[in-house]
């Protein structure tokens, strides 16, 4: 029998790669610093409880396959991804490089044509010089996102079914707009962890 986790995440600025300045400055913008500070702790400790309930799972991690929104390769180029992003901040590699370090095996997980997609979308918002050219680039987007999230998600749930083995479980640290599980197929046993 397949099995899989799904672990639903919190996007923050440290797993956008380039664009974490440029998030990190917008965000501040909308919110202040004293709340984005407040939210930045209730990040971490949102991400201490996954770790905590992973652990709790008492998983041979040589059977653990890790499946990443928005990660576009297993192997060592995904390790050191991986790596990098966790030296960055990111509260969600951190806790991949720890379970890799145990014996999980990072694999890819996206479309990297799917995701450029999205990637340049959200670039455009982020480096728009206007607030119209914002705007603007912010209904682009949203006249897109949903059918590029569902094209993402029968991607993954593909990727997921192609490379989970009998025996094996799956680990997907997937967004909270996503909707993998029903796409997966029939058998693997799937559920979040709450």
């Amino acid at each position: 029998m397949r099995k899989l986790v799904q672990i639903r995440i919190v996007h923050t600025p440290s797993d956008m790669g380039s664009m974490k300045e440029g998030l990190e400055k917008e965000s501040m913008a909308k919110v202040g610093r004293q709340r984005w500070d407040e939210n930045q702790r209730k990040i971490a400790k949102f991400w201490n409880e996954v770790e905590s309930e992973l652990d709790g799972l008492n998983l041979d991690y040589n059977k653990v396959r890790i499946y990443q929104d928005g990660l576009l390769c297993g192997g060592e180029l995904g390790e050191r991804i991986v790596r990098e992003t966790a030296d960055k901040g990111s509260h969600n590699y951190q806790i991949i490089g720890k379970l890799m370090e145990r014996g999980a095996t990072i694999e890819a997980t996206e479309s990297p044509e799917l995701l450029l997609k999205e990637f340049e979308y959200i670039k455009a918002m982020v480096n728009a010089a206007t607030e119209k050219e914002k705007i603007d680039a912010a209904l682009r987007y949203d006249r897109m996102k949903d059918k590029l999230i569902e094209a993402r998600d029968i991607f993954i749930a593909k990727a997921i079914g192609d490379t989970l083995k009998d025996g094996e479980i799956g680990l997907l640290f997937i967004g909270a707009a996503h909707n993998v599980l029903p796409k997966l197929p029939d058998d693997i046993e799937a559920k979040s962890l709450d």
